[in-house]
């Protein structure tokens, strides 16, 4: 009988579990976020004691149709991605949106290229906002939440010298007055057209995903915006 195939893999989020195990959250190609058990991952005769790591590209296999998996292979298919500073911290906060964020066994078409792709993009020398900004952008509209850009809730175009207010699960709603919360129409155009160059689209494309993601996290915690402004405090010392 012919074994399952291996299935590229990145590991999101692990901890300990019994004496030598861990329950491990995986991101996985075709299965988007699956939970699995890989025992004996913790003892020190283990062969995948280094390999449960953030960041390191995986082929994997698992059994089981409960919604816990049993790992059964386990081999990495390439170094590990090597991140530092600000570019290490704007990665763990991508693993955690997609940790709280995914359905469980649930395949997101081209999410998980896009995930390897940014992570790439973030050892190199790209501007990192645009980088996250475009992520960010791509994993509301795979979870259903991405609003239109180019025309507000009463379908009409958006105008670039109007303001419009985002209201999630429903859109951009024209608004009459002016303040720091609403978007301009030349914002929201450049925001759908992933303008980042420009530094004031670049902030309301930063402000919107805050917002928007903010709706989904609800009150739980980012680990990796603490870390980083806890960086940011040092370093400035």
């Amino acid at each position: 009988m012919t074994e399952p195939e291996l299935l590229p893999a990145f590991v999101l989020h692990t901890r300990p579990y019994r004496e030598t195990s861990q329950l491990v959250e995986l991101f996985v190609a075709s299965a988007g976020k699956i939970s699995v058990v890989a025992r004996g991952s913790r003892s020190s005769r283990s062969s995948t004691k280094g390999l449960l790591q953030p960041f390191l590209p995986l082929q994997i296999r698992y059994c089981g149709k409960s919604n816990l998996k049993t790992l059964v292979h386990l081999e990495a298919s390439s170094p590990q991605i090597v991140l530092q500073g600000e570019r290490l911290f704007s990665a763990m906060y991508l693993n955690e949106l997609l940790y709280y964020l995914l359905e469980p066994d649930t395949e997101y078409q081209g999410l998980f290229s896009s995930y390897f792709q940014t992570l790439l993009a973030l050892t190199e020398s790209q501007p990192i906002l645009s980088v996250l900004r475009q992520f960010e952008l791509l994993l509301l509209q795979q979870l259903g939440y991405s609003p239109d850009f180019y025309y507000s809730v009463d379908g009409l175009p958006v105008e670039p010298t109007a303001f419009y207010r985002y209201e999630p699960e429903a859109g951009f709603i024209p608004s009459a007055l002016r303040d720091r919360a609403l978007f301009s129409g030349r914002e929201l155009i450049g925001i759908g057209d992933q303008n980042f160059s420009d530094e004031n689209i670049s902030a309301a494309a930063r402000r919107f995903c805050r917002q928007a993601l903010a709706a989904l996290l609800g009150n739980r915690p980012l680990k990796s915006r603490e870390l980083y402004s806890s960086f940011i405090a040092r370093r400035s010392e």
